[in-house]
């Protein structure tokens, strides 16, 4: 095979497309197929007619190019050059079929297996091939899309801060963040206006290397929000005044920084971090409008603030056995351990971490539980979990009437979540879970092999961090829930209703037993010595 020759009609087919000559493109790709079949042409040509395809909104040239793609698919990964690109190639092709998907008015939501799926895992996969830092920004911004069509757009953020890193500038990035950002807008309350300013600095300031079909979509999104948000100083945004809470000791300046740098706040104001609102765990159920003797209000919100109570306390574990600054070697000192001669590392720090990662993942059947009662589905609580409540039979994975019918971006976010833990990428933090929770989990410092059963402990704070990262993304989807399925509610609900208002409880009557009652404590138990 002729490879400069190869390599000339690529170029030339690539130039084309760069001036929207879809056709003209079109036709050289069956000049490339002409010079023969094998590895390199199935590489060069499936990219091509990728973007020829979804340039061209042809459904018949994707699925041709997935099917060269994956007809010589492991050839080409064998090639460490080529790996990272062709396995993100394959997630395009995977993800513009979704599109077609979606443009006919099939919907990607609530599937046990979807284009979608395939989709995200190829990117995850092409991340791993360690890809240049070009390849690794466009996968990232891919993936962040991916995210957002399944409803998770705080995972979609993620992404797209996470390009942004890598290349500020990046108008792919930019763009698409602004999008999500305009999404994200509506569970911000007071915060709205903020996120509406970002967004549309973000989408004006997307330009470099935009395609001309995302450079269409930015532009209306502009125009939307100048027609929406005339009271908003669109072009002349206001100047925040960053960050000035400061901790009062050294211990809680350590917990906010950690929490700032690891996103782990649950606070809708995360992704601006432009004012002191970013700190703090401020998300609520703002409001629910309900009938006059209907207590949901008030027993969601119990649940919500023990689920809360719960992430708070496992994030502070992980803080407290990270800091340097408190020497927490007393809680051992009088603990028999027995040397049992396999390197395993015993103290209470690991335990604290431990402890977290089982908290943070107990979570998760927390807001199962939610979802039953505010669903009314009326499932029996001692059956509910994460993995179940999304089915009628557990065995034959049926997903039931009151989920699909709810048609909810942000409940399909925590399905598709569900299924990442259960049988996708996060398998691995279930198989940890249940390993800690049943079984034992021993902490070394040189494992032969690391598993869900022996890990370093560095592996241990890395998986509980992200799992961290993935329960607070599952809250809010939570809360996302229920604020549009109360609009829903407003709109279509003519029975005689009222709403209910936040009340709060104050810091003082949150804080620990008074000195003197500690005091008195402490004589007591003296008193029964």
């Amino acid at each position: 095979m002729d490879n400069k020759k190869l390599m000339e009609f690529v170029e030339l087919a690539s130039s084309q497309m760069n001036n929207g000559d879809w056709a003209g493109a079109l036709e050289l790709t069956e000049q490339i197929k002409a010079l023969g079949s094998n590895y390199l042409v199935s590489y060069y040509l499936s990219g091509l007619l990728i973007d020829i395809g979804s340039g061209l909104e042809k459904e018949a040239i994707v699925e041709e190019a997935r099917i060269t793609l994956e007809k010589d698919f492991e050839d080409i990964v064998r090639h460490k050059q080529f790996a990272a690109s062709a396995t993100y190639n394959l997630g395009n092709a995977y993800q513009a079929k979704a599109g077609f998907q979606s443009k006919k008015g099939q919907n990607n939501f609530f599937l046990k297996i979807n284009n979608l799926d395939f989709a995200k895992n190829l990117y995850r996969k092409a991340l791993q091939f360690n890809p240049d830092i070009k390849t690794k920004i466009q996968i990232l911004v891919n993936l962040g899309n991916c995210f957002d069509h399944l409803g998770r757009v705080v995972d979609a953020l993620d992404c797209y801060d996470f390009a942004l890193t890598l290349e500020p500038t990046f108008g792919m990035a930019l763009g698409n963040k602004g999008k999500a950002l305009h999404y994200y807008s509506l569970l911000c309350g007071e915060h709205r206006g903020t996120y509406i300013l970002e967004a549309y600095t973000l989408l004006k300031s997307s330009k470099a290397g935009v395609t001309s079909e995302a450079a269409l979509g930015f532009d209306n999104l502009m125009k939307m929000i100048e027609e929406q948000y005339k009271e908003l100083p669109l072009q002349n945004p206001p100047q925040y005044p960053g960050l000035s809470i400061k901790g009062r000791s050294h211990f809680e300046q350590y917990q906010i920084d950690y929490c700032l740098q690891n996103t782990l706040y649950l606070n809708v104001c995360s992704f601006c971090r432009k004012c002191d609102a970013a700190i703090g765990d401020t998300i609520k159920i703002k409001s629910m409008t309900v009938a006059a003797n209907d207590i949901s209000y008030l027993t969601l919100s119990a649940y919500l603030n023990e689920i809360k109570q719960d992430y708070i306390t496992a994030r502070s574990l992980i803080i407290l056995s990270t800091y340097d600054g408190i020497n927490l070697d007393f809680f051992d000192k009088y603990v028999t351990i027995v040397n049992t001669l396999d390197d395993s590392q015993i103290n209470i720090y690991i335990q604290l971490i431990k402890t977290a990662f089982k908290t943070f993942y107990d979570i998760l059947d927390k807001i199962a539980f939610f979802i039953n009662d505010f669903l009314h589905l009326r499932m029996k609580d001692t059956e509910i979990t994460f993995s179940t409540i999304w089915y009628t039979s557990n065995e034959r994975k049926v997903v039931k009437e009151g989920i699909t019918k709810t048609e909810s971006p942000s409940l399909n976010a925590l399905f598709d979540l569900h299924k990442d833990l259960d049988y996708g990428a996060f398998r691995s933090l279930k198989d940890t879970r249940n390993s800690l929770t049943h079984r034992f989990v021993k902490i070394k410092v040189k494992p032969k092999i690391e598993t869900d059963r022996e890990m370093k402990e560095e592996t241990l704070i890395n998986q509980t961090l992200v799992l961290a990262k993935l329960v607070r993304s599952a809250i809010i989807y939570l809360l996302q829930l229920v604020q549009v399925e109360e609009l829903k509610k407003l709109n279509k609900n003519n029975k005689p209703a009222i709403p209910i208002p936040v009340h709060v409880i104050p810091f003082k009557q949150k804080k620990r037993r008074s000195k003197q009652k500690s005091k008195s404590i402490r004589v007591s138990e003296r008193e029964k010595q």
